[in-house]
């Protein structure tokens, strides 16, 4: 499995949208952001990352990496 940071196929505006809808959807996070910031992107994001991706799979990591930071800025 081929591992990425976030910056690698968002843009700066488009992870600061994930973290806003991450911080303010609560349990419709996921969602919002597949639906908000992924979809309409994925044409991008998957020559970005060189191959097909879905993107629900990416809005759940786009969540993990958000709660990761979160947990660190706990510490």
């Amino acid at each position: 499995m081929k591992t990425v940071t976030l910056i690698q196929f968002l843009t700066e505006s488009q992870i600061a949208e994930a973290v806003r809808l991450y911080e303010n959807c609560g349990d419709a996070a996921v969602a919002q952001i597949q639906n908000l910031v992924i979809e309409p992107n994925m044409a991008a994001i998957n020559k970005k990352l060189g191959q097909e991706n879905d993107p629900r799979y990416l809005a759940y990591a786009v969540v993990y990496a958000c709660a990761q930071a979160s947990s660190k800025e706990l510490s």
